[in-house]
């Protein structure tokens, strides 16, 4: 069985932004450990992790110090499913999920992860989680509500916006804590890059120059039940 890898980061504000930030900094370094990191699939498979989705559901906002357990579970040929169990210092405060896809470094397109043998030998938890990511459904009244030019200090090892800075820009546009968040990656964005962020009761979706759409999410207030 998969040993759970766990990590601890200060609670601060309980922001999604704060907890995806975490949630990178565990996913990073698990798979440092589990020896399925950045170095490892760019030397010997010449990818790139890629996230494409992620959702995030609390019970409340984290206090004290934030205890992130993740795990992962048996990939398929298209993606990776990272598990987190989320943990402050009262007990289980939420949990989340990543969708994780490898990209040809060169062409950045989706390679199957059943060319990488390493991925299907890792154990996993049993019973595995059998929660999914859904596409976010956008209403139809998003208007206008912020332009965001792409920083060069905002881009990551894979040479692209992110994943935590699309929450942050987006999370700036709620008025009000979250204590839920589903987004989903479409296109790439790259240092220079202008987009143009639309919103509508707590959906964000970011626009690039050429009309493309290249992320959406959906931050709620409430803990689903």
């Amino acid at each position: 069985m998969q040993k759970i890898f766990e990590l601890s980061r200060p609670a601060g504000d309980g922001s999604m932004t704060q907890i995806t930030a975490a949630m990178q900094d565990a996913a990073i370094a698990h798979s440092l450990d589990l020896n399925i990191g950045f170095a490892r699939m760019l030397k010997d498979f010449h990818a790139l992790w890629m996230l494409v989705r992620c959702a995030v559901e609390l019970k409340r906002l984290p206090v004290g110090t934030l205890r992130l357990q993740t795990f992962l579970r048996t990939p398929s040929a298209s993606s990776s499913i990272r598990d987190f169990t989320l943990l402050d210092d009262e007990g289980v405060c939420g949990s989340a999920l990543q969708c994780w896809v490898l990209a040809d470094a060169k062409t950045r397109r989706i390679v199957s992860l059943k060319s990488v043998p390493a991925l299907w030998s890792l154990p996993t938890p049993v019973p595995e989680r059998t929660e999914v990511l859904k596409r976010v459904a956008l209403p139809e009244a998003l208007t206008d509500a912020a332009v965001w030019t792409v920083a060069p200090e905002e881009i990551d090892d894979n040479g692209h916006l992110n994943n935590v800075v699309y929450v942050r820009h987006a999370e700036a546009l709620q008025k009000a804590p979250c204590l839920g968040l589903e987004i989903q990656f479409d296109r790439e964005c790259f240092a220079g890059e202008v987009l143009r962020l639309q919103t509508c009761d707590g959906f964000v979706r970011g626009i690039k120059a050429d009309g493309c759409e290249s992320f959406r999410c959906c931050f709620r207030k409430e803990s689903t039940p």
